[in-house]
């Protein structure tokens, strides 16, 4: 039974299309299996007593990520943001992003997300009434990389601060402040001071970050399997074609 060059052609196509999706198929499961380690860690890090970052710490934020972090500092409400269209319960509103001098254990500003407040109906540009305390606070909360960005359909002009905006900028923030952030942002936890939560007129009902990740784990293996259900297809294909072939070959060779 001789092998022409067409059907070789065609094993060989089918056998890297075949390792092609697979490959895509291992890339998801991949994919899938480094956030479930983000979200064994976000898990741990939540339950964990808040631990305040030593010196050498903050000269690598990168690392205080996910953990859960306490700080004590003031706070300078002159350069708070608003950060625009982050909805909360149906309600359309806005993020408290302030940062917190802290002094020890060096000088940074600590960019912390305080909470939520809901817009006015009637002006966009009204912000809801909050307190914030003049003396030095304790906060503590879960460190992001950053606060997740929205589309954005323009370029945004030059940010300044006590504005609103629509994604916040480690960069646009250092410009007009005239001050280096920590490059980490700080969820609030719900309750902070002795008043308890809400008593500064924030809400801080985070969306569960870890239920967020779970849907994009459940995501990534939907994906794997559609990619190893092709693989399979095409393996059925192949085989097929393959038995065709030697049918019609032993006919011809009678």
């Amino acid at each position: 039974m001789k092998i022409t060059r067409r059907v070789a052609f065609a094993v060989i196509a089918g056998a890297l299309a075949i390792a092609g999706v697979s490959a895509l198929g291992f890339w998801q499961l991949r994919r899938a299996a480094d956030k479930e380690v983000i979200q064994r860690d976000m898990e741990q890090s939540a339950r964990a007593t808040p631990e305040m970052p030593d010196a050498a710490a903050l000269s690598h934020p990168e690392t205080l990520i996910h953990k859960h972090l306490r700080f004590q500092g003031r706070w300078l409400p002159d350069r708070a943001v608003y950060l625009d269209n982050r909805p909360q319960a149906g309600r359309a509103g806005f993020y408290l992003l302030m940062p917190l001098h802290m002094e020890e254990p060096r000088p940074v500003d600590v960019i912390v997300n305080r909470g939520w407040l809901p817009r006015d109906v009637n002006d966009r540009t009204r912000i809801a009434p909050h307190r914030t305390p003049s003396d030095v606070v304790t906060i503590s909360g879960v460190a992001l990389a950053d606060e997740p960005h929205l589309l954005e359909l323009a370029a945004q002009p030059d940010r300044k601060l006590g504005g609103i905006w629509q994604n916040f900028d480690f960069d646009a923030f250092a410009r007009a402040s005239g001050r280096e952030p920590l490059r980490i942002v700080v969820r609030q936890d719900r309750a902070n001071d002795e008043a308890g939560s809400h008593a500064d007129g924030l809400e801080r009902d985070w969306p569960d970050r870890g239920g967020v990740l779970q849907a994009q784990i459940d995501r990534h293996h939907g994906y794997a399997f559609q990619w190893f259900a092709l693989a399979a297809t095409l393996m059925a294909l192949l085989t097929y074609q393959l038995i065709r072939f030697m049918k019609h070959a032993r006919k011809r060779s009678v």
